[in-house]
């Protein structure tokens, strides 16, 4: 009970200071302060977090995986092809709902952290004409951004599941469908909401003009796309195919050495930087106290419904950490045995695994969350008001395997 009450008092303590319009960027360290010093965690054990924190090969990745994501979008943007892509995009489709989901979701295939950082500025290219709120389009981004993380295997947290659990991907593909399909189709009702349905074509379009629009699309995302095809069918990583990206594209637009120092200092971010640096640090003293862990245990030991602790146990960790590989390595280690034995219970897995990514999608600390809302100035608590209800509603479709596997 101590470390739930402690927890979720600077969880509290988190939301309290971003109210106050404090920066992430000094919210989260201060945030692993305060749970080091409540947790009287020893100032060498606090070092030593705070060092794998910052210098794990996992965070290094994180790190440099960002960095190349802003120099590529500043690219795109700065030569005009971020513009097209989505002018192009907008002319071959009519509804311009679907194109302002369409550009995250493709951006969401590659399993970037932080990459919501990279689509943001498409979908606010794509909602321009419209009324819609900043935390509107917070939400649309933020949203269809992580449609493929209940269900790609290339994303760690379902590698991790299928490790843990002894169930194969494809078995975690079927039984996580009706999540990524009601964040696709039932989602759309919360994210657009106020947005016409129809978007007017230009009057004398010729035949076949909306097929070389797509064209246009195409090649404008081609870096994307490549980079995306390398990751996907080719295994590789993030860095190296974004890196290559980056100079094909140098290459491309003919950028002098002068240019590509001036294009590297405008893309990076010192602020964006440092938040991560800082989630990573928090994630890291969270898990020093070993907070999560007794958690964990004390909802184990208190003999409620198993159905209950399999939801409420992930939902916890995810709400925590923000990180899928967060809460699937915390906590399905110690729910294994609740899921039945020799093979866990494909519905309760999926229930598990559903719970958790709403803690995700509503923490905090969730890196996509921070990018998202500082990228559009969104009000948090305005963002988190037009999340609850499309999250309980992606939760509730856990019926579905409940109804099939049970």
């Amino acid at each position: 009970m101590r470390d739930l009450l402690t927890t979720g008092l600077v969880l509290a303590f988190i939301v309290w200071l971003l109210r106050r319009k404090v920066s992430m960027t000094a919210v989260m360290p201060i945030g692993a302060g305060l749970l080091a010093l409540l947790y009287l965690l020893p100032l060498p054990r606090l070092g030593q977090a705070v060092w794998q924190a910052l210098a794990a090969p996992k965070s290094l990745e994180m790190t440099a995986t960002l960095a190349l994501t802003m120099v590529m979008e500043h690219i795109l943007r700065t030569t005009g092809m971020l513009k097209r892509m989505v002018s192009s995009l907008s002319a071959a489709l009519t509804d311009q709902r679907v194109v302002m989901a369409a550009l995250p979701a493709m951006i969401g295939m590659l399993p970037s952290p932080g990459g919501a950082v990279f689509s943001a500025p498409m979908v606010g290219e794509a909602a321009k004409g419209t009324t819609i709120s900043a935390e509107q389009k917070a939400l649309i981004n933020y949203w269809y951004r992580h449609i493929w993380e209940y269900i790609s295997p290339l994303y760690p947290g379902i590698i991790l599941a299928a490790g843990l659990t002894g169930l194969s991907t494809q078995q975690l593909f079927v039984a996580h469908l009706p999540f990524a399909l009601t964040v696709t189709l039932g989602g759309a009702w919360f994210c657009f909401r106020g947005i016409p349905t129809e978007r007017r074509t230009p009057p004398n379009e010729p035949a076949g003009g909306r097929l070389r629009q797509f064209g246009t699309f195409l090649l404008m995302a081609a870096p994307i796309l490549i980079a995306l095809g390398l990751v996907v069918a080719f295994k590789v990583s993030p860095v190296v195919a974004l890196g290559g990206g980056i100079v094909i594209l140098f290459l491309a637009h003919r950028y002098r050495p002068g240019q590509i120092l001036t294009t590297l200092a405008a893309s990076l971010s010192a602020k964006a930087l440092l938040l991560v640096a800082g989630i990573m640090i928090f994630q890291e003293v969270l898990q020093a106290t070993g907070a999560l862990a007794g958690i964990s245990s004390f909802f184990v030991a208190s003999q409620l419904p198993i159905p209950l602790l399999v939801a409420l146990i992930p939902f916890i960790a995810g709400l925590m950490t923000g990180l899928t590989v967060g809460y699937v390595g915390i906590t399905f280690p110690l729910l294994l045995p609740l899921m039945g034995t020799p093979t866990p219970s494909l519905w309760l897995e999926a229930l598990a695994f559903a719970s958790g990514f709403a803690g995700v999608m509503l923490s905090p600390v969730h890196l996509c969350f921070v990018l998202t809302r500082e990228f559009f100035g969104a009000d948090t608590v305005q963002v988190y008001h037009r999340l609850v209800a499309p999250s309980l509603l992606v939760l509730a479709a856990a019926l579905v395997p409940w109804l099939i596997y049970r």
